[in-house]
């Protein structure tokens, strides 16, 4: 094929995707985590689409804290996998949002086109460039 070239920069795609995407979350969620109890109670809200109806509070700002922990452990590559776990849980929290009970998309895709990416960043691994490589 003619693009093989681009072969050689696998590794830096794939820190340009890691970096990207934790710079994303960190801009998402940093703002609530230091906005205090009111944004986290609206933020934690979306708690609610997994069937829990109390203490968004709580739930709010530990998503803010998870997503906030989990980006910047994307970003360095350290503890990689981990880190897109807390992640990807607060996305899936945010793309269950998106099903109607019936099982049809009602809206939201953008959530889970997210989740998609970071299962598959799950399923790659941070790369040559990261903190914790051996």
């Amino acid at each position: 094929m003619r693009m093989q070239w681009l072969g050689k920069y696998r590794e830096a795609g794939l820190l340009l995707m890691r970096v990207a995407l934790g710079v994303l979350f960190v801009i998402l969620t940093g703002p609530v985590l230091l906005s205090g109890p009111a944004r986290w109670g609206s933020f934690g809200s979306g708690i609610r689409n997994i069937g829990i109806a109390s203490n968004y509070q709580i739930w709010g700002f530990l998503g803010a804290l998870a997503g906030c922990m989990g980006a910047v452990l994307m970003i360095l590559g350290l503890f990689f996998r981990p880190g897109v776990l807390l992640v990807l849980a607060l996305t899936l929290v945010h793309a269950i949002g998106a099903f109607d009970g019936g099982g049809t998309v009602r809206g939201n895709l953008a959530a889970i086109e997210l989740c998609v990416m970071l299962v598959g960043l799950l399923l790659v691994g941070p790369g040559k460039y990261s903190v914790d490589k051996s």
